[in-house]
């Protein structure tokens, strides 16, 4: 069985915390699509999402404190790999509990192929993959830009270290436990795949989606995009571009804001008088 293990960020550190409920309901959706019903998800956070799920997530509630005192969600990498790691280290417990026999920590507001459930309990006894993103996708715009850099890992539950700490276990009993592998391998997701030397999923596992407002790393589609076919709209459970002169000219041109970043930028190098 696949565990799919994000965390929800803590809701002092977000611009509109409904908004980011918001945005893991949709991702949740996509998940919640794959071919093979072998999986399950869970979910870390301080407060549980608002909205009802069904009967292959669980939520785990956790006390721990804000990792930052800024309200916004860009709070600086200490603060999200303290954030993060700690949570999927308490999701990581969880899934054993649930004899997940390969963990994937997938951020919550990102969305997966619905084949990944079924590739991998037709490899039980891999080690695991890296997991690309082939796209990064505005959903208001209903676009998508190549991506490059950044992965994900599907890894074989016992290559993690196994402290034997319950899900109630606190941010310094998981600290002692983990090591350097709390954050190096649960708090961010782009070590463990080369640290390990896993291969490559032979086909785009995730989209990464820019552009909410609500994401730590602030990045956005950066420019020109192409619309969202079909075949990717149901690979990814993401809406496919309108095929209207309006739909298309909204996928294709960058956003009135992005032009005026871009304005800014250029003014700041003396590129525009």
């Amino acid at each position: 069985m696949l565990a799919f293990v994000t965390s929800l960020r803590n809701p002092l550190n977000s611009n509109d915390y409904g908004r980011v409920e918001e945005l893991f309901r949709e991702s949740l959706a996509s998940w919640l699509r794959q071919t093979d019903d072998r999986f399950t998800v869970i979910v870390v956070g301080n407060r549980e999402p608002a909205f009802s799920a069904d009967s292959r997530v669980r939520f785990i509630g956790v006390d721990f404190p804000p990792p930052s005192t800024i309200t916004g969600p860009q709070t600086g990498i200490p603060s999200v790999l303290r954030d993060k790691g700690t949570k999927l280290a308490i999701g990581l417990a969880a899934a054993r509990e649930q004899h997940a026999q390969h963990i994937l920590f997938i951020d919550a507001d990102d969305f997966v192929s619905r084949r990944l459930a079924g590739f991998v309990a037709e490899h039980p006894d891999a080690d695991g993959w890296r997991l690309v993103f082939p796209w990064r996708i505005n959903m208001e715009r209903r676009s998508i830009r190549p991506h490059a850099g950044g992965t994900f890992s599907i890894v074989r539950a016992d290559l993690y270290p196994d402290p034997q700490l319950p899900v109630t276990a606190s941010q310094s009993e998981l600290y002692a436990g983990y090591g350097d592998k709390l954050e190096r391998w649960l708090g961010s997701h782009i070590h463990i795949g080369t640290d390990l030397d896993l291969p490559y999923l032979p086909f785009g596992g995730a989209l990464y989606r820019v552009g909410t407002g609500e994401s730590h790393s602030g990045i956005s589609l950066g420019g020109f995009g192409r619309p969202v076919s079909t075949r990717i709209a149901e690979e990814f459970g993401v809406q496919a571009t309108l095929k209207t002169p309006g739909g298309l000219l909204r996928a294709y041109l960058p956003s009135r804001r992005a032009f005026i970043e871009r304005a800014s930028v250029l003014r700041g190098r003396g590129g525009v008088h």
